[in-house]
């Protein structure tokens, strides 16, 4: 009798204690109350979750693939190298190039000279037999020529500038060629090499070091991961409803809890064989999902029939075991409860069709910890 009566002292000082933290974490807690809202105006559709930026990152070179920066998830700055093939030959080429450039140069340099010794010794090469009498050729083959018919000296002069001016120009030429073939050689060595468009991370690697590459071929997939967003194929009848900054709700890979989203792009034509419209949603900040993750967007369906059932946040609701729980203050105190969870309200909250009134106040971020009332 003694042990027992001692039981029940203990029994009820471990209930008292129970109550006092029930009661001290109910009036730090917010709570929210269930109330009556619409239900059924509202259809799911699937997305998938999508970098804010991505691209295809190619060979632009044929050549082996040298180097590689870095596996899936490594992140990079903007500018940074990720890959780079094979550009022996193209600096072979290059060198060649120099050699021509070269050659040009004083190509160019000794077509300027023959069109100064032309204009300082007119007809030099027609008297060239003649060398170290240019003056005295000049002076009695000049005349001669007129008299005898055999031609005129300043046409010949003139045409013999033409000429060696022609010469230059195409020099020139030459040389202009040789510096474009530089300037390609080079950017086709930079070309070798591939640069992060923009900070993000590698996506998919598709090729390995050694691998010979061709232009074109893919060799990253890369995408900026910070900002999410995602990308929803949308009947026409749903997508008409949808304005670029309306604010929907979203459940991510398969979650009971609502993630809000926001329309950020609606495109303007629809898949002629779907009959669907895309439509991008923006990702808040931080929200923990990943490229390629399944998405339920609730979109408002105007051609459905709504019914009014009680609806709490989704916050509210966790699960203990398999069952939906949520919390009820009851006369200061927390009563746990066993619900049944339906589908979304117009207002983003989850309904419940059992164990909840409306006017109830429910905890609204609950834990598996929380202390309950016995």
């Amino acid at each position: 009798m003694k042990i027992s009566f001692t039981k029940s002292i203990v029994t009820c000082a471990l209930l008292f204690s129970i109550t006092q933290v029930s009661s001290a974490e109910v009036s730090s807690q917010e709570f929210v109350a269930a109330k009556t809202s619409k239900i059924g105006s509202f259809t799911s559709l699937g997305g998938t979750v999508i970098p804010h930026r991505e691209v295809n990152l190619v060979a632009k070179m044929p050549g082996d693939i040298i180097f590689l920066a870095g596996e899936e998830g490594d992140s990079f700055k903007r500018g940074n190298k990720l890959a780079r093939q094979d550009i022996d030959a193209l600096i072979a080429k290059r060198d060649q190039a120099e050699a021509q450039l070269a050659s040009a140069d004083a190509g160019v340099r000794n077509a300027q000279m023959q069109v100064y010794n032309e204009m300082e010794n007119p007809n030099s090469q027609s008297n060239a037999m003649l060398a170290g009498m240019p003056s005295m050729v000049s002076m009695f083959s000049d005349p001669m020529r007129s008299m005898s018919g055999e031609g005129n000296a300043n046409t010949q002069k003139r045409t013999n500038l033409y000429a060696m001016n022609v010469q230059l120009e195409t020099a020139r030429n030459a040389h202009t060629q040789a510096l474009a073939g530089i300037r390609e050689l080079d950017e086709n060595i930079e070309n070798a090499t591939t640069f992060a468009p923009f900070d993000g991370v590698i996506l998919r690697k598709m090729v390995e070091v050694g691998q010979p590459a061709q232009p074109g071929v893919p060799i990253f997939l890369y995408g900026d991961t910070k900002n999410l967003q995602i990308r929803a194929e949308v009947p026409a009848r749903l997508a008409r409803t949808l304005k670029r900054g309306m604010k929907l709700n979203a459940r991510l890979d398969q979650s009971s809890k609502n993630t809000q989203i926001v329309v950020s792009r609606v495109f303007p034509m629809a898949d002629v064989m779907g009959h669907t419209i895309t439509v991008k949603f923006a990702l808040p900040e931080n929200t923990i999902a990943a490229p390629g993750m399944y998405v339920e967007v609730i979109i408002p369906d105007v051609n459905k029939n709504s019914i009014e059932l009680v609806t709490i946040p989704s916050s509210a609701v966790i699960l203990r075991g398999s069952l939906p729980t949520v919390y009820v203050n009851n006369n200061g105190q927390l009563e746990m409860r066993f619900v049944r969870v339906g589908d979304m309200a117009d207002n983003g909250w989850v309904s419940v069709l059992s164990g909840i009134y409306s006017g109830e106040m429910v905890l609204k971020n609950p834990s598996l910890s929380t202390s309950i009332r016995k």
